[in-house]
Order: structure tokens, then sequence, then C-alpha cells
């Protein structure tokens, strides 16, 4: 049986708000509220359960706050649980059933100090308690029910609804339809940010690990830290403000450059948000469609580069290859001389050995050897051509929005068909022609192919291998510009001759545009990355040949 609470009592404090309507201010009130009660009531405190912004629909004993009261072995440290109303407790009536219950079942009992007769053990104090908890499940649908609509509203009005603001953009308060709202304007501080991820990643080539680097030793904040930052900074009150330093990844990074808000367009459970066949545009773009598809071409070219590749792999992991086209990997032994002395060796060997049967051409060389073979190869080669920096320029390609429209029409017109009330037929008719219009436009802009513009930098990769500190920015400057090295010799000849044979972008790009002779544009990667895997071959299977070397490479990588 259930007891009233005495002086002696310990008792546990338990505070919660919730994100639907209360501010943080509200903690403070309830603890005080419980402190006032605990001293008057001579009660011993033995704990302050605290859970900020978790919804009353959320079980007690799953809350980070009461959930490890809940449990051995906090659970024998109390007796009583003191609230300033039932609601703290939960907002489902289901979930305070089961609560009630466990405590009841374990001797302990529920101050509520906005109710002081409340009782529960089973009868009538039990019934009118769980009435309570029904009209605050209630109240909380409600609620809910509310927030769905207001969102639903924003959405329809291209207005922000809140959350974690879109890396580059943040709301501002404006006058809409004579009320404040929220809609989302250029970040100045993180808005040129995203210009020059663009700058950086889609025109000069650099990598995003290199750019997360740079991000990272000038302290360039990231999303939600940003915002924290503002947040502290404007004092919002019940918002995040504690700054966790996160650093910048490539895998952060990368998911940023590749969402549409960049262009301004609106996004719903990750996707863009359509309307009537057409992306929503909610913001002024950061970057034009153009310099957006420049960069998603940019961005899946790194994709491949480091396809496979671990982030502590051999610096020259992706462009060494053996003659059958599978990578070449590092590894190492370790071995006692004659004289006693114990002797690491580092080699380079082809993939192929670690699957229980190695190919023709697999042999173990030696790191210092081949890095050696590897510098003359490259420098001779092209020690003395100057670098260049391909910039791809999107052509104008409105096939896909024609589509589009042409569908949008479509799913119009029979709605229209379906339709009882003149006022839908009218608003569907105007929407049809507002699509018909831009439709007509759309069709009469001429088919532009998108191009690849080549420029000189005015050094010489010579010039660039110069100031590069070893090894460690050697490999993945090859690796990133393209390059891949193949390295074959015969094991059975003294001194296991050695060829390093390098295939450059521009052996392979030259010859995929002779034979697609414009027939094909640059952004079409699988058309264009099946021709260049050909040549990419045909190149190989030349050049081992001129070495008497039959072959038949099997290579999945692209230059």
């Amino acid at each position: 049986m259930s007891y009233r609470p005495s002086p002696g009592t310990r008792v546990l404090k338990m505070r919660r708000i919730s994100r639907d309507s209360e501010d943080s201010s509200a903690l403070a009130r309830q603890a005080e509220a419980l402190d006032g009660a605990v001293a008057g009531g001579r009660f011993d405190e033995v704990g302050d359960a605290e859970d900020s912004f978790i919804s009353g629909a959320v079980s007690p004993e799953e809350r980070p706050g009461l959930g490890r009261w809940m449990r051995e072995p906090l659970w024998y440290e109390w007796d009583a649980i003191m609230v300033t109303s039932l609601d703290r407790i939960t907002r489902n009536q289901t979930h305070w059933e089961m609560f009630a219950d466990k405590c009841y079942r374990g001797g302990k009992d529920v101050i509520c100090l906005d109710d002081p007769a409340l009782d529960i053990t089973p009868g009538n104090g039990r019934m009118i308690a769980y009435i309570k908890a029904t009209q605050a499940q209630e109240y909380r649908e409600a609620i809910v029910q509310k927030r769905r609509n207001q969102t639903q509203y924003y959405r329809d009005e291209s207005l922000w609804g809140g959350g974690t603001w879109p890396f580059g953009y943040r709301p501002v308060l404006t006058e809409y339809q004579g009320r404040q709202r929220y809609k989302l304007v250029i970040d100045p501080v993180t808005g040129p940010l995203i210009r020059e991820a663009y700058e950086r990643i889609g025109v000069r080539g650099w990598s995003m690990s290199r750019l997360c680097e740079d991000w990272n030793k000038r302290g360039v904040l990231t999303s939600q830290d940003y915002q924290r930052s503002v947040n502290a900074g404007e004092k919002k009150v019940g918002a995040k403000t504690g700054i966790k330093g996160t650093r910048w990844t490539t895998a952060t990074l990368g998911k940023i450059l590749k969402k549409p808000i960049l262009q301004g367009i609106a996004m719903h459970k990750g996707e863009p948000l359509v309307r009537d066949g057409m992306p929503v545009r909610w913001a002024e773009p950061i970057l034009s469609d153009e310099e957006f598809a420049e960069l998603q071409v940019a961005v899946a070219a790194l994709g491949r580069h480091r396809a496979g590749i671990k982030s502590n792999a051999s610096p020259m992991a992706g462009v060494l290859h053996c003659p059958c086209g599978k990578k070449m990997y590092e590894n190492s032994s370790v071995g006692k001389l004659t004289t006693g002395e114990i002797r690491s060796h580092k080699y380079f060997r082809c993939s192929s050995w670690s699957n229980g049967k190695a190919c023709e051409f697999s042999v173990s060389w030696s790191q210092d050897q081949l890095y050696v073979m590897a510098e003359h190869a490259f420098l001779a080669k092209l020690g003395n051509e100057e670098m260049t920096e391909r910039r791809y320029v999107p052509g104008r390609d409105n096939r896909k929005q024609i589509k589009e429209l042409e569908r949008a029409i479509d799913n119009l017109a029979q709605s229209i068909a379906l339709a009882a009330s003149s006022a839908v037929v009218a608003s569907l008719t105007g929407a049809m022609e507002r699509h018909a219009a831009n439709l007509e436009a759309l069709m009469g802009e001429p088919f532009v192919p998108g191009r690849w513009e080549v420029a000189g930098t005015g050094q010489t990769y010579a010039g660039k291998w110069s100031t590069m500190r070893g090894w460690t920015e050697r490999g993945p400057f090859l690796r990133e510009e393209g390059f891949r090295l193949f390295v074959w010799g015969s094991p059975k000849a003294k001194g296991r001759n050695m060829t390093v044979y390098v295939i450059s972008p521009g052996d392979v790009a030259e010859r995929v545009s002779g034979a697609l002779d414009g027939s094909l544009e640059p952004s079409d990667e699988e058309a264009w990355n099946l021709e260049a895997l050909k040549i990419f071959n045909e190149l190989l299977e030349e050049e081992i040949g001129q070495f008497g070397v039959s072959s038949s490479p099997i290579s999945r990588e692209l230059p």
C-alpha cells in the first residue's frame, strides 16, 4: 500500500520542458517551486532529474534524466518523486499507467505540487490521475497537430520553419502578410565560404581533404557550431549555445556541397521540394545552376580518386598499379641479418598476392628503389610540361525541365477533369498556363553541350615537384591529378630490371575526345568512362607490348 510522504522521506526532484511551447526559464521556475517544497516538507533530497527539451511523448524510462533513476542501482535511492505538475512526468496515458504501476509496486509515491491529493494506489485516486494523464496527452497531440499544420504552412509559403540552418544561409525575421516570419537569406559569414569551396574545388581543383585542413587551421566553425555561436551572441532563450569544437571532415563537407539548397532550392526529407512539378526556391542562390553542376562534377571526380583508399594508407595508394591492372600495396617485413642486426624491409607488391593467387607479374619491389624509378619516369615524361587547370563549363540542356513541365501539365489536366469546384478549376488552369508559358520558353532555347576548358598555370610539373615535401605530398598529388604508374619487370632477370610507365589524364582524355568526336557531352560520365576504360587498357597494352610482354589488363581504375 502506498503511503503519504513524511519528513525524512528520500525525495527525487524531477523537472522537464518540451520543445513545443516552453523556453528554458520554465526549468528555473520548476526548480524554485521544488526547492521550496522540499525545504518546507523537511524531506531528504537525493537527486534532481532534469530533461531539457524532451517531449512528453517520450517514456519516462527512456529519458536521459529520469530514465537512469528508474533503473538499478538508483531505483533504490529514492522513496518519492516530486514534480510541479503531472504532465512533467508524461503526457501519454499509457506511459503514465505503466509508471504509476511500477512506483506503486515498488513502494514509491508521487508528490504533485499542483495536485496535493494525487494518489497512485488503485481506486478513485488512480482513476482521476489517469484522466488527467489522458487530458495531458490530448493537449500534446493538439500541439503536435498544430506544429504540423504550421510546418505545412511555412513550406507552402517558402518560409523557414526552424531547425538547423543550411550551411551558407541563416533565417531572419521579415514582414510577411502583416506578421513577423522567418525567411532564409545568404549568411554573410558562411555564404562566402560556400563560394570559396566552389572556387577551390570546382575551379582550381583542390581536394576536399585539403580544404578541410585549411578550414580547420583557420578555425572555421562547422554548421551546427556556427549556429550555436550565433545563438550565444544573440542570447537566444532556449536555443543551444555550446560550441563543441567539431572539426571539418570530407564526409561533412561533401554532404553540404551536394545539396541543392546551395541553389536556393527548398529541401524536404533530404529531397528537393517540388510544387506543380517544379523545384521550389525559397532563397537567393549562392551558386548558379551552372556553378552547382560544375561543382558536382568536381566532387564526383574526387570521390573516384579516393575510392577504396583508407585514410592511413600509403601515400602511393591508388597510384601504383601492376600490369595485370590491380593496385599495388605497401607491405613490410622484419628480418635478422648475419650480424644479428634487426632490419625492416618495406616493399610494394601486386594486390593479387593477398588473394592467394598471385598474377604472373607479381613481384616485390623495394620501396626506395620504386620511389627513385617513379620519380625518374614522371619527370622524364612531364617535368618540362606546363601544368594546366581543367574547368568544366556546363552547357545548356533544358530536356529534364521540359519533361518535368510536360508531366506537370498532364497531371494538372487530369486534376482539372476531376475537379468539381469552379474555384479549384480556375486555380489549376492558372498553374497550367504558367507551366505552358515556361515550357514554350525552354523549348525555344538552343541545346548547348558542356565542355572542358584548359588553361595553363605558368608552372611546370618539375617546378611543382620541387616544392612538395617528399612522398607524403607527392603521392596524393599524383593520385588527385589522375596519374597512374604501372610497374613491371622480370623476376628472373638479375637485378630485377624495372620499368615504370606513366599514364596521365591527358593521354586518355585526348584519345577519348578524338574517339567521341563531340558526339557525347563530357558530363555524361557513364558513357565517357566506358570509352576511357577501353582506351586506358589499349594504352597499357601498347606500352607492355614494346617490352615483349603479353598481357590482358583488367583495370577498373580510370586515370
